[in-house]
């Protein structure tokens, strides 16, 4: 007898001669892109060059500030409006007294004002890029009035702050002689941009030629770090003049004088403005003749606190002027070079997953 087939070992058993079914290939969709194995996809391609032309913009700018923008921003002003102005008591002055025999007399114990305000000078044919200043002073004895006074004509490089000499440098001190007399300046007026800590040739119009002024230290100065100079001058004698006989006890009508002239000054200085934040002097001015000595100005003055505007604008160049000189180009090239980095991280092959055989 033969066995009835098992109706489940039949379904599940194909005949050894039937044909077998082809396998078709997996049809990707049309949309899906074709990318070269490993490389990354198209997001973090974009990221990519988003951070390269960061980088770039980054070190661009970094390399313009101290290049380009820091040497247009730092430059002394073609009018600088200020004024400085110094005070002493128990000074010894040669007044002028119609009263005295002499024409003058000296008087002690007075306290004394100086005020030196500097302005664009005018009237000056000047086609270049120099600045052209004139420095008023004017020394007064309180309750006396006008003791001295004086206009000197000043040209400067407005970027290094050293005398140039190119427009009619000179000195008034007789307003019927408005010409005055002609001056070779030397050296540096006030102190440069961005001061080192160094030896200045500092000009010094009583003996018409530059000085050194030495550097002491640092300091602070009406709520600025400053950096602090003095210059020293000893007694010298730095000319002549004819004075009244009565002033050396003599019965001559006039005598050729020698003038004297010593002064210890000391600064305060801004060092990214070069801008004078205060100033004490020690001064000296005598006139000998006839085996006598006349004091004629000895006192000891020291400067009064700037105006608000003046300390705030060097406020902002001692904020601003280093990162433009140097601190912001640092920041932006590391940050620049940090960007390339990743840029090559981000833009790495991706390396195909290793299938795993199941057991």
């Amino acid at each position: 007898m033969t066995a009835a087939p098992d109706p489940v070992t039949s379904e599940r058993q194909a005949p050894s001669d039937a044909p077998t079914a082809p396998v078709a290939p997996p049809v990707l969709p049309d949309h899906a892109p074709e990318r070269a194995q490993g490389e990354p996809p198209r997001s973090r391609r974009l990221l990519r060059l988003a951070l390269i032309g960061a980088g770039i913009f980054l070190l661009v700018v970094g390399i313009l500030l101290p290049l380009y923008v820091y040497p247009r921003v730092a430059v002394l002003p073609a009018d600088p409006q200020t004024e400085q102005i110094l005070k002493g008591g128990d000074a010894t002055v040669l007044m002028p007294d119609m009263d005295a025999p002499a024409g003058a007399t000296v008087l002690t114990g007075v306290d004394v004002t100086a005020r030196n305000f500097v302005s664009r000078a005018t009237g000056v044919d000047n086609d270049g890029d120099d600045n052209v200043w004139d420095i008023a002073t004017r020394i007064e004895v309180d309750g006396r009035g006008l003791l001295q006074a004086r206009v000197e004509r000043l040209s400067i490089d407005p970027r290094t702050g050293e005398s140039t000499n190119c427009c009619g440098d000179r000195v008034v001190t007789d307003e019927a002689e408005p010409d005055g007399k002609e001056l070779r300046h030397e050296g540096y007026y006030t102190f440069p941009l961005d001061t080192q800590k160094k030896s200045y040739q500092i000009w010094d119009v009583n003996l018409e030629r530059a000085t050194t002024a030495e550097y002491v230290g640092e300091s602070t100065k009406d709520g600025l770090d400053v950096y602090v100079f003095r210059k020293a001058v000893p007694l010298q004698r730095i000319g002549s003049r004819e004075l009244p006989g009565a002033l050396f006890d003599s019965s001559a009508p006039g005598l050729d004088a020698e003038s004297w002239y010593a002064s210890t000054r000391t600064y305060w200085i801004e060092p990214n403005s070069g801008d004078v934040i205060g100033i004490r002097e020690e001064i000296t001015q005598q006139y000998t003749a006839n085996g006598k000595t006349v004091t004629a100005f000895e006192a000891k003055m020291d400067s009064v606190r700037n105006a608000d505007d003046r300390l705030e604008r060097a406020e902002q160049a001692q904020s601003l002027l280093p990162w433009l000189r140097g601190r912001a180009s640092i920041v932006l090239v590391v940050l620049g070079l940090i960007l390339f980095v990743a840029a090559v991280l981000v833009g790495r092959p991706v390396r195909p997953r290793r299938r795993t055989s199941a057991h």
